[in-house]
């Protein structure tokens, strides 16, 4: 049995405790493998259905219906009936939990996943549903809902953002990206999680955020302070936090803002070819390795960025044939 319908198959029989049931609607709602979960909870439904004479709730009436007639005094009487009603009880409930996964199925139908795309050059402003304002860079992708449920705020993230949630107490907002979820529920922030990158970045502007880790083999919730700024190596799953003194960040999507706080030349590169849509080349591998402090915010051009990098460490640049290539002074 694969992963996909194991977990479904847990879910419709109720074979699992009431706090992962939210957990599981996140899971199914995730649009990673969707048409793969809806395929295998349609069979499911379907191999469990009433009509099916093979149902694990009819097997258990039947066992317990011959115990009530193979015992006959009223003691014994009322220890099966009560024994019943704990089985009738779990029948009922499977039954329950069968048709909210299908009033869900039926309700997320009707709730459409929305991807944005920002290519190489751009950037983009998207507002959300609940009045939320997600400023998405070049080279950016973000999945989310037309509409939020009733629980909880979620979108998807692969790339950077800054992020203006509006605030909600009843329902949390969660950013999830690759390997980190950001939990909020009305702030400001900026994430940067583009999967080619090597680090996650996180930073705090205004409000109070969690950082939550994933998919490490010990994760970690980190809550954050304005000014706060997270880094996560995703190869080592290093952590590491530094608090910036300085308005390193201006919050306007329109103007290229730039923060690099102890970043890896690689990673500086990668960033400047998705805003700027050219191609960087770096000549020594070693050089991707050098990390470089450094901000603007006042849309700078790509060369007055590439010399102030030349300035402030071992690197240089030149252009050939409409590429920028980096290499050691």
């Amino acid at each position: 049995m694969s992963k996909v319908k194991r977990i479904i198959n847990y879910y419709l029989l109720h074979q699992y405790p009431d706090d992962v049931r939210g957990e599981f609607v996140d899971w199914f709602s995730h649009p990673q493998d969707q048409q793969l979960k809806e395929d295998m909870l349609r069979e499911e439904w379907e191999a469990i259905s009433v009509k099916d004479s093979g149902l694990q709730s009819h097997r258990s009436y039947k066992s317990v219906m011959e115990r009530i007639h193979r015992n006959q005094s009223k003691e014994r009487r009322l220890t099966v009936l009560k024994m019943f009603s704990r089985v009738a009880a779990l029948v009922v409930v499977a039954l329950i939990v069968m048709s909210v996964v299908k009033a869900f199925v039926a309700s997320s139908e009707r709730v459409e996943w929305c991807e944005v795309y920002v290519p190489r050059g751009q950037s983009r402003l998207v507002e959300l549903s609940d009045g939320s304002k997600m400023y998405l860079s070049a080279g950016t992708r973000l999945i989310y809902p037309n509409k939020f449920n009733e629980d909880i705020r979620r979108v998807y993230l692969s790339g950077e953002a800054y992020a203006d949630i509006a605030k909600d107490e009843m329902r949390r907002f969660i950013v999830s990206a690759e390997q980190v979820d950001v939990v909020v529920h009305g702030t400001r922030f900026n994430i940067r999680s583009y999967e080619s990158n090597s680090e996650v970045e996180v930073m705090l502007l205004e409000g109070s955020v969690d950082m939550q880790t994933k998919n490490l083999a010990s994760n970690r919730t980190l809550s954050m302070r304005p000014g706060d700024f997270i880094k996560l190596d995703k190869s080592s799953g290093r952590i590491t936090c530094e608090s910036l003194t300085e308005n390193v960040f201006n919050g306007d999507y329109r103007s290229r803002s730039l923060s690099f706080v102890n970043s890896r030349l690689g990673d500086i590169a990668a960033q400047l070819e998705r805003l700027f849509n050219v191609r960087i080349i770096i000549d020594q591998a070693t050089l991707a390795e050098e990390r470089y402090y450094a901000a603007f915010v006042n849309n700078e051009s790509l060369d007055r960025i590439m010399s102030t990098l030349e300035q402030s460490g071992k690197m240089c640049y030149y252009w050939r044939n409409g590429e920028i290539h980096l290499y050691i002074k």
